[in-house]
């Protein structure tokens, strides 16, 4: 009895030894009496719950948005593609999840597939998706190696004037320019999802535009027809004849000094005056006699001497004079009058407006007191400060427009002018450099050191293509506006832009033409769409 239960434990062990050794090595057995592992629950499986435990773990993070594992979603993680192992022969997609080369994929990884060609969904570049779908994507006419417009990229236009080839990328369905991007089209669910989401249009239209550049200002005298007055000696003020306000003319008497400096001037000019006559008259005597010999020679050098100085004397004793404004007419008068008074009249230098007045009568003066100031009003000065960045663009000879803080430039409360200077330095704190304009100013509503907004014309006036502000996006430092082609369909367009005088459109220089439409309230969902492995990408769910 023992013997036959060691014999059916020994038969049974073996049994079981061969029934494990089935299970981990099925391929020993011939193809009759295999069984596939996967039609059995993970339960009877040999080693099934650690094998679906690893296959788990290896699987990771999972891309609900385009069915795959998220490590292998280049569509998410474009930086994916250069550290993956692509299946070329597939429409580059990674060979990971190339369920063509690797059907077991499907099930292992539990791949949303496309049923009509058997590839990943997301990932069929028959269906017009994945990493190679760029090349039936319609071409903007974009250089993204250059970042411009191919017919404005001066390098690709070089190189094809030397001879160079332009460097082709070939794919699985056809070749295209290396420098070629195309954005990929948005497709969203359905065109009830785009009105859900607010998707509205708006047609590309045409304007009347010039290209405008503003910055604060501030007015200033024109220094070229402003004039100080200062009454160039010391002493007291007699009489002051005008007031603010005042216009004058050149040589308008402003005011009267009553100074010593003045008499004296005066009693010296008539003194050397005198001098000089006596001088010539002995030289004359003198040259008389030494020509017959009646004088000698030393006297008559001697004669000659005082005559020289009683010259400089007279010429220094005139200038005084002119240095205090006195000119010829006074001169001869002063002679003829014996006129010492001490009294010097001021004068306007130009002629203008008395803009400053400090001017009192019997106040004592000092030679370099600011009595007045004249200005010309009728013209005026406009400091404009302008950011280093957009010095470049102000020209002199261009149109500007000055409002003052609080006016309205819309009701003819502007004032015209142009830009007659540029300046040579930028300020080391605003970063700016000044820019003068001269500003007409004929009823004088303008005053100086008025503060206000300067517009200056930087462009010509043209007819401008302009779209809605809101209708461009900012992706990877480029512009882009997208086009409805179907409903739920829209196309990316990258465009280049200038900004306008309003605020709620902008110039569109390339890219789109006069009539097409746009999308312009829900385009930065339409972005999110397309800026896969960003925070806050497919927002359109």
């Amino acid at each position: 009895m023992k013997r036959v239960q060691i014999a059916l434990a020994c038969a049974l062990i073996a049994v079981v030894a061969a029934g494990a050794v089935v299970l981990a090595r099925p391929q020993w057995l011939p193809a009759w009496a295999r069984v596939d592992p996967e039609v059995l629950p993970a339960w009877a499986r040999f080693g099934g719950q650690d094998r679906a435990a690893e296959e788990a773990a290896d699987a990771g993070l999972y891309c609900k948005e385009h069915g795959v594992p998220e490590k292998f979603c280049t569509i998410c993680h474009e930086e994916l593609a250069d550290k993956l192992m692509l299946c070329k022969e597939h429409g580059n997609i990674p060979e990971d999840i190339c369920t063509i080369c690797h059907p077991e994929v499907a099930k292992k990884y539990h791949i949303q597939m496309c049923k009509e060609h058997g590839l990943p969904e997301h990932f069929c570049y028959r269906c017009g998706n994945g990493p190679s779908a760029s090349l039936n994507q319609p071409d903007d006419g974009w250089c993204a190696a250059h970042g411009k417009p191919e017919a404005l990229c001066a390098e690709c236009a070089q190189a094809k004037a030397d001879g160079k080839p332009i460097p082709m990328k070939k794919e699985q369905s056809g070749t295209a320019k290396v420098c070629r991007k195309p954005l990929p089209t948005v497709r969203l669910a359905s065109a009830r999802l785009a009105r859900r989401i607010g998707i509205q249009t708006a047609v590309v239209g045409e304007e009347e535009h010039a290209h405008k550049l503003v910055a604060n200002a501030e007015t200033a005298y024109d220094a070229n027809h402003y004039a100080d007055v200062n009454p160039r000696v010391a002493g007291f003020i007699r009489e002051v004849r005008v007031d603010l306000g005042q216009r004058v003319r050149q040589g308008d008497v402003l005011a009267v000094v009553d100074s010593a400096e003045v008499s004296a001037a005066r009693t010296q000019y008539l003194s050397s005056q005198a001098a000089l006559k006596l001088a010539r008259a002995t030289a004359e005597r003198t040259q008389s006699l030494a020509r017959t010999g009646a004088v000698a020679g030393k006297a008559e050098l001697e004669v000659m001497t005082a005559l020289n100085q009683a010259q400089a004397s007279a010429m220094d004793a005139e200038q005084k004079l002119r240095n205090l404004g006195f000119e010829d007419e006074a001169l001869a008068r002063i002679l003829k009058d014996n006129d010492t008074r001490n009294l010097l009249s001021v004068v306007a230098p130009i002629d203008g407006t008395v803009v400053v007045r400090h001017a009192v009568k019997g106040e004592a003066v000092q030679a370099t007191a600011r009595l007045f100031a004249v200005a010309d009003t009728s013209r005026m000065w406009l400091w404009i400060d302008v950011y280093e960045s957009d010095i470049g663009r102000v020209k002199p000879g261009q149109a500007v427009s000055f409002a003052v803080l609080g006016t309205d430039p819309g009701q003819g409360q502007a004032t015209a002018g142009r830009v007659t200077w540029i300046g040579s330095e930028v300020n080391e704190q605003t970063r700016t450099t000044r820019v003068r304009a001269e500003l007409a100013n004929p009823d004088g509503r303008l005053r100086s050191n008025q503060f206000g907004e300067a517009t200056i014309q930087i462009g010509a006036d043209h007819r401008a293509v302009v779209v809605p502000k809101e209708a461009v996006q900012r992706k990877d430092n480029v512009d882009v506006v997208f086009l409805p082609e179907a409903e739920g369909v829209y196309r990316p367009q990258r465009v280049t832009t200038r900004a306008t005088d309003r605020a709620d459109v902008l110039e569109v220089t390339w890219g789109l033409k006069t009539g097409q439409v746009v999308v312009s309230k829900g385009a930065f969902l339409l972005k999110t769409e397309i800026m896969k492995g960003a925070i806050g990408a497919g927002c359109c769910e």
